[in-house]
């Protein structure tokens, strides 16, 4: 088998085990450690948005150091960091540990999974490249299916000793996975999607534009794309209020982890779906619907009444989200080319979570002091009105 699809394979599974755990996973522990400690959501969820600063941060290096020391070494430092981090945050006993614990997850899932797998799969993928992605991306979607699972670890255990078997777990799962990434298929005599005549290389090599890095930052697509990306992120970085959310509108958190159950689903066939598509169709145009789908799912979480509504915005807010993913990081390459991919989307992602540090604290702060989750989520939303159009009006020069 082409070497690349081992690439998506291990990207995939490091994808769903961080997603279960993690990026969904943690809304699960976000209520028993407030309840634990009597911190405020404010300051409780302030710790998303410091590792979306950190993270930011960090990428633009990621970038710069899986061209030095290949993408296994820099996934496997960050695979061993993460672990590490998780059993710190098991140990957690005031809010500095508790920022500390999460600083070192932050570093640890910045150099072991989104850029140093998407920068090995769009080296190795060139036409077939928004179908890798998509089913790599296709992990994270899984990986909600492990939401329940993860509530009933807390419930059947407590909160400390799941996050010190899921720290365990990412050694386990994590340093194998990271054995399969490669730099790229011209290191090995081939080409990318698989094919083996490597005098057709220079031909490819030229059939788009490979911006430099100094060239990429200086260019108003950049900037536009990035700021365009970033506020269609601000409602998904308060995604770890969706549990509690759920929760506080007066139905069990087994109920909110089914919810999770059908947006991970959906967010997996929305994955699946814009992959292929993206493949055939204009990349803008399709993230552009996936933009308005969000907003719609949202505006009926707002307003929700009953289980059906959620039911329908778990299954909106899935394919919309889950339909972007793979989008987001094909853009990137189509406009901007291979050769610097790592450092433009690290930098592109720093941007990105600068935009975002606001969603989660935000949605925080309104409810400690309106006690509800409705009416932050009702002003997000119009965030993402404001990323389509920006986003339609991208072109390549």
């Amino acid at each position: 088998m082409f070497p690349g699809w081992w690439i998506v394979i291990s990207g995939a599974i490091i994808f769903a085990y961080t997603s279960g755990t993690f990026w969904q996973g943690f809304g699960a522990f976000f209520d028993p450690i407030v309840i634990h400690f009597g911190w405020s959501r404010a300051i409780t969820s302030g710790v998303i948005s410091i590792q979306r600063t950190e993270s930011g941060m960090i990428s633009p290096f990621v970038g710069f150091f899986i061209n030095k020391f290949g993408p296994r070494n820099v996934m496997l430092i960050g695979i061993i960091i993460t672990g590490f981090g998780f059993i710190f945050l098991s140990k957690i006993n005031s809010i500095i540990s508790f920022y500390i614990s999460f600083a070192l997850i932050s570093l640890g899932v910045s150099f072991g999974t989104w850029i140093v797998i998407n920068t090995s799969i769009t080296n190795w993928f060139n036409k077939k490249r928004s179908k890798a992605l998509a089913f790599s991306s296709a992990g994270s979607a899984f990986g909600g299916l492990f939401v329940p699972i993860i509530i009933w670890l807390i419930n059947v255990t407590d909160w400390r000793t799941s996050l010190l078997i899921i720290g365990i777990g990412f050694w386990i799962i994590g340093i194998p996975a990271a054995f399969f990434m490669k730099s790229n298929p011209e290191d090995y005599g081939l080409m990318p999607d698989g094919k083996k005549d490597t005098d057709k290389l220079d031909k490819l090599n030229a059939s788009y534009k490979e911006y430099s890095l100094y060239e990429a930052l200086t260019s108003r697509l950049f900037w536009q794309m990035s700021f365009a990306f970033g506020i269609g992120q601000l409602v998904l970085s308060a995604s770890v209020h969706q549990i509690p959310a759920i929760s506080s509108f007066g139905y069990s958190r087994e109920f909110a982890g089914i919810t999770m159950v059908i947006i991970s689903i959906t967010s997996l066939l929305g994955r699946l779906g814009g992959g292929i598509l993206g493949d055939k169709f204009n990349k803008i145009y399709l993230i552009s619907v996936a933009f308005a789908l969000q907003f719609i799912s949202t505006i009926i979480f707002v307003y929700a009444t009953n289980k059906f509504y959620l039911i329908i915005f778990a299954l909106l807010w899935g394919l919309g989200f889950g339909s972007s993913i793979p989008m987001r990081f094909a853009i990137i390459a189509d406009f901007f080319g291979r050769k610097n991919f790592g450092t433009i989307m690290g930098i592109s992602m720093t941007i990105n979570a600068i935009v975002g540090i606001a969603g989660p604290v935000f949605v925080g702060w309104m409810f400690d002091i309106n006690q509800n989750y409705q009416t932050p989520y009702l002003i997000l939303s119009t965030s993402l009105l404001c990323a389509i159009p920006l986003t339609l009006n991208l072109k390549a020069k």
